[in-house]
């Protein structure tokens, strides 16, 4: 029996987990957390952090793995590419490749160095004079975008990122952004008033194909930028599709991706389309589950497979062209107001739905929830697709049987809809 190393057990990975024990894997699972969701199903937790890439390794060595891998999240695929390395196993990524695509310095520089449009940014750290962030606001003002985007060069899940209105706010908060990195400077990035999309994709000997083009629908608050509630496909800018297809074809050439998953943020406004980031695994929006409901291609499947170094079956893709697809999509990603949980719609109950094919709580009843600071603070989720006709009716019901409520009855989830 293969052992496959899986990096990360939050309810986003946990498929990972049940997919690869069906498969006939021996499955490994590193996360830092004492009982992360996935850890019951597979054969051996290690309480390891997965941006411990050391760590993961030693673990790796003395357990003799076979393959490692990771999915919705951005870090551990550095540590999944350095363990690869250390082991002399199939890996997706080189540590170079890794390190460029999850390290937003060496990420900007290339799209800087191969000409791919992104916003205009600054490196900044605690020496950063304040001379030095006034020439900056200068230049973003003299394109009409005044505020600015301070974020960690090397975190997950918008922890540590604030939208401020001044360059000049930079040093108030550098402090908190710094401590979700392992870095010494920040990202400072010009905002760009625009919409949000996400391609997903799937790289075949350097050859790109696009899955899913979705729309990201944002939380709305002033300081905490980026989190993300829905996720909905087809987007409204499929229009556009030559454009990105175009566009995502650059990055796998600049960045000299050969196999894999890939995974870009696009920002579309008033200057067309900025990369805002790219990433080397599946999606954190259990893409694993919607893109084979609409491509017949089992993304998680291939991971599974090149991770261990066996082929690939990409023949749902031979005739597949994303534009073309009638399938709708919609994955709701729950937060909630601050508040005690008394009672929360049974997941059963959502499940009998019409469209709903998945769901999952990351709270529980008798937990508090917290205040919204980062995408950390999600609730749940629920997957919803209609392989024809309107999905909206679907989601409107959805929104109406979910509820979250305290000791007085309140719904917490209700008003951030």
């Amino acid at each position: 029996m293969k052992k496959l190393m899986v990096l990360g057990g939050s309810l986003c990975q946990r498929n990972a987990v049940l997919r690869g024990k069906a498969l006939g894997y021996e499955i490994i699972l590193a996360d830092y957390t004492q009982s992360p969701p996935a850890a019951s199903d597979a054969a051996l937790h290690i309480p390891i952090s997965t941006f411990d890439a050391e760590g993961c390794i030693k673990a790796a060595k003395d357990l003799a793995i076979d393959g490692v891998m990771t999915m919705g999240t951005d870090q551990p695929v550095l540590t999944a590419a350095l363990t690869a390395d250390a082991l002399s196993l199939p890996a997706l990524h080189t540590p170079q490749q890794a390190k460029a695509i999850t390290n937003k310095k060496v990420m900007k520089a290339q799209f800087r160095e191969h000409g791919l449009p992104t916003a205009g940014y600054l490196l900044v750290n605690e020496t950063t004079d304040s001379e030095t962030l006034r020439t900056f606001e200068k230049s973003i003002r003299a394109n009409d975008h005044g505020n600015v985007v301070l974020k960690p060069l090397d975190a997950q899940g918008q922890r540590g990122v604030f939208l401020l209105d001044s360059a000049c706010s930079v040093q108030a908060y550098l402090t908190q952004t710094l401590a979700f990195s392992r870095e010494s400077e920040a990202l400072l990035e010009e905002y760009y008033p625009s919409d949000e999309l996400t391609v997903s994709g799937w790289i075949e000997n350097g050859n790109l194909t696009i899955l899913t083009v979705t729309d990201r629908i944002l939380l709305k608050d002033p300081l905490h930028i980026g989190i993300c509630t829905s996720h909905r496909f087809p987007s409204m800018h499929m229009h556009r599709y030559e454009e990105i297809e175009a566009l995502c074809k650059k990055i796998t050439e600049a960045f000299a991706l050969r196999s894999g998953p890939l995974y870009v943020q696009l920002l579309l406004g008033d200057q067309g389309f900025l990369i805002n980031e790219i990433a080397g695994r599946i999606g954190g929006a259990f893409e694993d589950i919607i893109i084979p409901e609409i491509t017949g291609f089992s993304i998680l499947d291939a991971v599974i497979n090149s991770s261990l170094g066996m082929e690939t079956d990409t023949s749902a893709l031979e005739h597949y062209h994303c534009p073309d697809s009638r399938v709708q999509a919609s994955v709701q990603l729950m937060f909630a107001n601050p508040g005690e949980i008394s009672w929360i719609t049974p997941q059963e109950q959502l499940l009998k739905l019409n469209d709903v094919i998945a769901c999952g709580y990351n709270y529980q009843v008798g937990d508090q929830i917290k205040q919204i600071e980062n995408a950390t603070a999600r609730f749940g989720h629920c997957v919803l697709i209609a392989k024809e006709g309107h999905l909206q009716p679907s989601i409107e019901a959805f929104r109406k049987t979910f509820q979250i409520l305290d000791e007085k009855g309140k719904n917490l989830w209700k008003p951030l809809i």
